[in-house]
């Protein structure tokens, strides 16, 4: 949460709102999903981001969804999240940040190869950058998401350098 935190400069993110923009000059418009919950169950962040998607349908807009990568087969286990986007029609790009903020965890290699495995519609982008306590690390990190977005919708990114 924190990176789209500083992605978008912002702390709230008001879903049934109007789509908000990354940068001014991009034209493109996001819609942030947030589990109300950070350990929010499967089933009810699925109904979340349905409702959100359903909200806005009618609307030009790209949405931003932050999960947590479980496959562990828990109530928290994003399977069925992971399989209403394969069988939708949207263009997917699943960006996975490596390491964490807090601590020195990072996502596994099986979990990386499990959810490369139970894609089947869309790219996956992994973000290695190791930023544990580090605002130079951190924000290099969001430097590149934000590159990577742009060529995603084809903008040209400032790096502000």
């Amino acid at each position: 949460m924190r990176t789209l935190q500083y992605l978008f400069r912002r702390k709230q993110f008001y879903i049934f709102k109007q789509p908000i923009k990354l940068d001014a000059s991009w034209k493109e418009k996001f819609i942030v999903v947030n589990a109300r919950d950070p350990y929010s169950r499967t089933d009810e962040q699925l109904h979340r981001i349905k409702s959100v998607i359903q909200y806005h349908t009618a609307s030009d807009t790209s949405f931003l969804i932050n999960l947590n990568l479980v496959l562990d087969n828990s109530e928290f286990d994003i399977r069925k999240i992971l399989s209403y986007f394969n069988q939708s029609a949207f263009e997917i790009h699943y960006f996975v940040l490596y390491s964490s903020w807090f601590d020195k965890r990072v996502i596994s290699g099986e979990n990386i190869s499990q959810l490369k495995q139970l894609v089947e519609n869309g790219s996956i982008y992994i973000f290695e950058r190791l930023v544990t306590q580090s605002e130079l690390r951190f924000n290099e990190r969001v430097e590149e998401l934000k590159e990577v977005i742009g060529k995603i919708f084809g903008v040209i990114v400032d790096s502000g350098e």
